[in-house]
């Protein structure tokens, strides 16, 4: 998409700021995509529908993902000319390092890995319990298969497989983001306003709080959906044990593994069930002020 396209996309009042920034991005589940900016630009695209625009292995995928980056340096050429900012004198090469230390400590984190195993686990129990394809697709209402008026087996199936690798992904993005406080501080006036909006001030602004900041607000954002994604797989867990009892003893392992990872990311993160996700967690009007 050119920027001009974006740009004109982006002004539109309908869209919830932010939304996509903390969803699951199962856009196909999803009841806001109409107010989602993220989801208008995926289909603005003309290419969207090319399955060898998704393929790693095409030529075409890449030659997508050069026209991107390309489209993405110039809008932000463009912004920091506005701004004055000259990038060429700007040096991240410490800052991008720092980085690089912070994501590798945050996958060796017992938490990560505990995610990680998860997702393995998830990958042998289909493999090994011969889950085939007329059980999995069965979606008969009241069928041998039927799990509830609302979930069948099939819907179990793709929830966990859905989540399977997105939990660890989302907790490791929680945990590569260090902030000065520590989550579990008795300084509740501190960790409160983190969830309040920043107040304007022609005081100069401390940069270095205000990034501390983002980097818990983010922090607690990440945990709280890769929380959702775990309550949602339990679920699918328990529905899956319902629908197929033969194998419920199977399951149960995997029930109290991410039980376990649901506890220790809730200590970890004790502030990420409060956070408000943009629009997602929030009550909406049907009409936009």
């Amino acid at each position: 998409m050119r920027s001009n396209k974006l740009k004109e996309l982006a002004d539109n009042p309908a869209f919830i700021s932010g939304i996509y920034n903390y969803c699951d991005r199962w856009c196909e589940r999803c009841a806001f995509t109409s107010r989602c900016l993220q989801y208008a630009t995926e289909q603005a695209d003309p290419d969207a529908n090319d399955p060898e625009i998704r393929d790693i292995n095409n030529e075409k995928f890449w030659r997508k993902l050069h026209d991107i980056f390309t489209d993405t340096a110039m809008m932000i050429s463009e912004w920091a000319a506005e701004a004055g900012v000259d990038l060429d004198s700007v040096d991240v090469t410490e800052e991008m390092a720092e980085h690089e230390r912070e994501m590798e400590a945050a996958e060796q984190d017992e938490l990560s890995e505990m995610a990680r195993h998860y997702a393995m686990t998830v990958q042998n129990w289909f493999r090994d319990q011969s889950v085939n394809e007329e059980d999995v697709h069965d979606d008969a209402m009241n069928g041998p298969n039927a799990v509830s008026d609302d979930l069948t087996l099939r819907d179990a199936a793709e929830i966990i497989q859905w989540y399977q690798f997105f939990i660890a992904v989302k907790l490791t993005r929680a945990l590569s983001r260090p902030a000065s406080i520590d989550e579990n501080s008795d300084d509740e006036d501190v960790l409160t306003a983190d969830f309040l909006p920043v107040e304007e001030t022609d005081e100069l602004v401390d940069y270095d709080a205000v990034i501390s900041r983002a980097h818990r607000i983010d922090s607690n954002g990440s945990a709280k959906v890769a929380l959702v994604a775990i309550d949602r797989s339990t679920a699918g867990w328990g529905a899956l044990q319902l629908s197929l009892p033969d194998k419920a003893h199977t399951i149960n392992p995997i029930v109290l593994e991410l039980d376990r990872l649901r506890r220790l990311t809730e200590k970890r993160f004790p502030r990420a069930r409060d956070f408000i996700r943009p629009g997602l967690d929030e009550v909406l009007s049907e009409f936009v002020s």
